[in-house]
């Protein structure tokens, strides 16, 4: 259970989580040397139109901001955008949260099936 089950995540904020999934899924997602499983790994890139929270996980790898923007472009997803960095960050937590609550089930389950 996320450490902010209250939390509901926007449209644009479910598009990030949809995002995540899919790399659970498709069994896209980076194995770090402690076991842990990288899927999303985002960042908040700030323009003149306020904050934008975006993966730095494509492809198979992390990739820096100037790169992960271009992979977010290119990609046609819809990924949220905040006023503020402040509101960015916030929402980095709370999603953070449910990946990382979602990510431990489906290793739990992987880890079952063996």
């Amino acid at each position: 259970m996320p450490k902010n089950a209250t939390y509901v995540p926007t449209p644009a904020e479910q598009e990030a989580l949809n995002y995540h999934r899919r790399n659970l899924e498709a069994g896209t997602y980076l194995q770090n040397p402690d076991g842990s499983l990288t899927t999303f790994y985002g960042t908040v890139v700030g323009d003149d139109q306020g904050a934008m929270l975006i993966p730095t996980f494509w492809h198979g790898a992390v990739r820096d901001p100037e790169q992960a923007m271009r992979f977010a472009i290119k990609s046609g997803i819809q990924f949220p955008r905040y006023k503020d960095t402040a509101r960015a960050l916030a929402a980095e937590r709370a999603l953070h949260d449910i990946m990382e609550a979602e990510t431990s089930a489906f290793a739990k389950k992987k880890a079952a099936k063996r």
